[in-house]
């Protein structure tokens, strides 16, 4: 095992946020014994606290679903450290945005390392119905902007991705088929409320095998944890894919196997200690 990709949110973390301590002493015993730990996200690179991005073994992450790949030690010598990107660009985020503007739904957009969000839509966001950590963080990781976002990413730099929120199944049908209407946009979610808008080409599983290509690693030494549907291309893609015991129902038909422990009680480092024999 030379290298482990895990999600973050769901994942690694505990509903809390934080760092299980076994999650913690199994990155100690991975870093010991060689291998690399790539923080694998939905998040932007803002959108990951230091704390994240120096964890034990940690030279690179994988950010915005695949969108970006970045090397850790060029953003601490104050770099932005991209590798590797597959953007979606301001003119498509403008299309989309303006085909479901009309709707009752909450929208950003990540671009340069950071999210953005319009003030009056995203001042709603409670109402999604997300999980205190998981609301705690976004409205951590937005830069709340007063003008509309069609206008905002002309300002921009490298637009990654769009992020929706939604009410309701006909809100979420209707922003979907706004997606699909471009087929070189995909999309995928990692919560029930949630749609997540990228290139076609950009995902986690295709960063996975993109960064073991740039590494020199063989995709079959290659371990993925994950417990939503955008973490299902990485499953797959892995070498050995293993699916949270609390991951999202459909996940679990991605993956080679499953933790026996929730994110709440450190499921990866208790999968990874025993396969590492720590």
């Amino acid at each position: 095992m030379a290298i482990v990709f895990s999600d973050l949110d769901g994942t690694f973390l505990t509903p809390e946020k934080e760092v299980h301590p076994t999650n913690l002493r199994a990155l100690e015993a991975l870093a010991a014994s060689g291998g690399e730990f790539v923080v694998c996200t939905g998040r932007p690179l803002a959108g990951l606290p230091e704390s994240l991005r120096s964890l034990p073994g940690a030279r690179h992450a994988v950010c915005v679903n695949g969108a970006v790949v970045v090397d850790l030690a060029a953003v601490r010598a104050g770099g932005d450290g991209i590798i590797h990107a597959t953007p979606m660009g301001p003119g498509r985020a403008r299309a989309v945005y303006r085909a479901v503007r009309h709707l009752d739904i909450e929208i950003d957009v990540m671009a340069d390392g950071r999210a953005f969000a319009e003030r009056e839509r995203f001042d709603r966001l409670h109402t999604y119905g997300l999980t205190p950590g998981f609301l705690d963080q976004i409205r951590r990781s937005r830069t709340v902007v007063d003008e509309p976002l069609d206008e905002v990413v002309d300002g921009l730099g490298r637009v990654d991705r769009l992020s929706v929120y939604y009410h309701t199944p006909e809100e979420r049908d209707e922003c979907i088929a706004a997606v699909e209407a471009d087929p070189s946009l995909s999309w995928t979610s990692s919560e029930s409320c949630n749609l997540e808008i990228s290139d076609a080409a950009a995902s986690k599983g295709s960063a996975l095998e993109w960064l073991c290509r740039h590494l020199g690693v063989p995709v079959a030494d290659s371990v993925a944890f994950g417990d939503g549907m955008n973490d299902t291309s990485m499953l797959a893609a892995a070498g050995l894919g293993v699916a949270m015991a609390n991951a999202q129902p459909g996940v679990a038909p991605f993956a080679d196997a499953s933790t026996r422990l929730t994110n709440d009680d450190g499921g990866v480092g208790d999968y990874l200690l025993r396969l590492l024999g720590a």
